[in-house]
């Protein structure tokens, strides 16, 4: 079977004063397309879902829309929860959904484990796959707090009961397989910053208790691992089995750099799939990332005022005109004298073009100087990860998913000399 992963929709989000709706009903739109047209099986929402915990109509009305659509396709539906989805919110409508075919896990549930495991069936009504549904974890569902604990014990403690939730809900996983006579793939979800993940602007810092980041040893061999929380689409672990989609849609001017995906996963070619190069081989497509169009123009300016201005001049706006399409501009002016007239000359060379300014900022020369200041600071001055992350940028021989790998590795020896060295001689 397929199945379609992708998180962080964010419906109902105000972009700097500009709704997004139009934007969330096209990327709908071509994702039912999408479905259609590569025959998947299930759709994977991996977190945040809406914006807020009290999203406006119209985003609810995308929402069940999008579960009736699915339904029509005899597509299933599993959505976990995410750190900006309201859980009463979701558990509204969640039982009512369960007979439309779409899955809901709001919140976790130490009571009730198999509510976790959710079975996905192919064309023929037969389990392809077991779903391990970890929403956004709060550690009171995890753990109850104990007094007089120090800050590491905590950050210990929660960790291991982090780990130990999703051991169990695999382990289920793995017994609803034995019981079926034969190995179907076990994929889980998580929503949340693993190590080694790559954040842009729009994401909120998430914390997990006292946890900013989790180890990717504190997952189980799952056959896939759907996260979300990460709005830049990547894989943290060198087979690409453990994923970020990414958001569909870029949530601040910082995504624009690149493309927006989603993930395509087909159960039957993950057993087949041994070498690691071969990943993304166009014969062998167990994982494959897909690429989502943008729906909405959007362009990051940054120089001096007269280069701006220059390049406002030269843009291609045809296309747009003819669409009938407006594109976003963010503009950042580099200048150390005040620009008592910067908004007035940026909207007269707007004037008649079909842009619509939402941000201005101004940055100092000083601050490109302290960038150049530095570059040339010594060894003495730097701490051991200032100095890995400047050779992880020096080095251009290193491509994005030994980067991952590379950061994981070094962030795991980093918390083992920290464990060390409190352990009493």
């Amino acid at each position: 079977m397929k199945i379609l992963h992708t998180s962080d929709w964010h419906l109902g989000q105000h972009f700097m004063g500009k709704s997004r709706r139009d934007e969330h009903r096209a990327f709908i739109d071509w994702l039912l397309a999408l479905v259609d047209s590569e025959s998947i099986d299930a759709v994977i929402i991996a977190g945040d879902v809406f914006d807020t915990g009290s999203p406006p109509s119209y985003a609810r009305e995308m929402y069940h829309q999008l579960v009736l659509d699915m339904k029509a396709r005899q597509c299933q539906l599993v959505i976990v929860a995410g750190n900006h989805d309201s859980v009463s919110m979701l558990n509204e409508s969640k039982s009512l959904l369960s007979y439309l075919e779409t899955q809901v896990s709001s919140q976790a549930n130490l009571e009730d484990l198999d509510s976790h495991v959710i079975a996905l069936n192919d064309k023929a009504g037969e389990v392809s796959a077991w779903v391990c549904t970890v929403p956004y974890l709060r550690p009171k569902d995890v753990m109850k707090s104990v007094s007089g604990q120090s800050e590491q014990d905590k950050k210990l403690g929660l960790l291991q009961h982090i780990g130990d939730f999703y051991q169990q809900v695999y382990e289920l996983a793995c017994e609803k397989n034995k019981a079926l006579k034969r190995a179907v793939p076990i994929i889980g979800t998580g929503h949340l910053t693993a190590i080694g993940g790559q954040v842009s602007e729009s994401v909120r810092d998430l914390y997990v208790g006292t946890l900013e980041a989790l180890p990717t040893s504190v997952f189980p061999h799952f056959d896939y691992l759907a996260l979300g929380h990460i709005h830049r689409a990547q894989a943290i672990t060198k087979d690409g089995r453990f994923r970020y989609s990414g958001s569909p849609i870029p949530l601040s001017f910082d995504e624009l750099g690149r493309e927006k995906s989603l993930v395509i996963i087909d159960t039957t070619l993950l057993d087949e799939q041994p070498q690691v190069q071969d990943l993304f081989d166009e014969r062998q497509e167990a994982i494959r990332c897909h690429t989502i169009p943008s729906f909405q123009p959007m362009q990051s300016l940054n120089g001096n005022l007269k280069d701006i201005l220059k390049r406002i001049e030269a843009l291609s706006l045809t296309e747009l005109t003819a669409q009938n399409q407006t594109l976003w501009l963010e503009v950042t002016v580099v200048a150390d004298e005040y620009l008592s007239d910067l908004h007035k000359r940026l909207l007269e060379a707007i004037e008649g073009k079909p842009i619509e300014l939402l941000r201005v900022m101004r940055k100092s020369a000083a601050d490109t100087k302290k960038v150049n200041f530095e570059s040339r600071q010594t060894l003495s001055e730097l701490t051991v990860k200032d100095v890995f992350d400047k050779s992880l940028q020096s080095n251009e021989g290193i491509d994005e998913e030994e980067r991952v790998i590379l950061t994981n590795l070094f962030n795991q020896c980093l918390i083992e000399m920290e464990d060390s060295q409190e352990q009493p001689a």
